[in-house]
């Protein structure tokens, strides 16, 4: 890892130019880990607006070493969801290239280094998933809610290299909406719970304003009709099974599966076109 006496730390972006304050931040999350400096440090300097930078890179490991040292659950269960959040919005992901974001370093960093802090973030990346079966158990155990497993799959996703599929957790979050582009006609379709009954449907204009009159049904599917090809949805299927997601177990039958576009009438997949993508 990159020492916190570093002057490197000073010449790493992050979203307001240098994040000399980054090697503070962490000590002080070291000493004690509050609700305050842990809300400073992550979504003001290593994720802010839904971005990531070369800066985030540095400072994981150290989230990493926080986790392993930690004995409360909580704790772990943070660092594992938020650390989750930052590689699902990594641009350069499993593609044996350094990472896109520190492409914009001025003056340039020398590639060994940049190629020594990836390679300590790595390292820590692989921890966290292999934390994975350890945060199911607590997750279930502690009787966290549906939306709060969803994040715990968005990271499990992440740290697999499931970017889509963590894209579309972190997306849809709540649940209770998910837009489509139909691949025929490029219209935007909008598809809801069902409120008093099991199932989806899709409606071309946004039931908010226009109603939920004219919705098409969609039809569900089952975990055997996934094609090989889109195993990383055979995954989540599994995991949200082992953690008890039953939101998403409601759900994933008909996001996998296809409906008649409400605007055109012809019959679309609906996981490929859910975004992001």
């Amino acid at each position: 890892m990159l020492d916190l006496s570093s002057p490197v730390w000073q010449q790493l972006h992050g979203p307001f130019g240098s994040s000399e304050a980054v090697p503070s931040l962490l000590q002080q999350l070291q000493e004690d880990y509050t609700a305050e400096v842990k809300d400073e440090l992550y979504w003001e300097h290593l994720f802010h607006q839904d971005t990531i930078y070369s800066i985030t890179f540095a400072a994981l490991p150290y989230l990493v070493q926080l986790a392993r040292q930690s004995d409360d659950p909580e704790v772990r269960l943070d660092i594992y969801v938020t650390c989750g959040i930052f590689v699902a919005n990594q641009l350069t992901v499993q593609s044996g290239q350094l990472p896109a974001e520190f492409a914009h370093q001025t003056p340039p960093l020398a590639e060994a280094l940049v190629q020594e802090i990836y390679t300590a973030y790595l390292t820590a990346v692989d921890y966290l998933g292999k934390l994975s079966e350890e945060i199911f158990r607590y997750a279930r155990a502690a009787h966290k809610d549906d939306q709060e497993k969803r994040y715990i799959l968005a990271a499990d996703a992440a740290y697999r290299g499931d970017q889509a599929v963590a894209g579309i957790l972190l997306t849809y979050s709540e649940g209770d909406e998910y837009n489509a582009a139909c691949p025929s006609c490029y219209e935007e379709m909008y598809i809801w719970p069902n409120e008093n009954s099991p199932g989806m449907t899709a409606y071309s204009d946004d039931p908010v304003f226009n109603g939920k009159e004219n919705g098409q049904a969609v039809t569900p599917s089952a975990l055997g009709s996934i094609k090989p090809e889109d195993s990383p949805l055979v995954r989540l299927w599994q995991a949200a099974h082992t953690i008890k997601n039953d939101q998403l177990l409601e759900q994933l039958p008909y996001l996998c599966s296809h409906v008649s576009c409400p605007a055109c009438g012809e019959t679309l997949d609906i996981w490929p076109e859910l975004f992001p993508l």
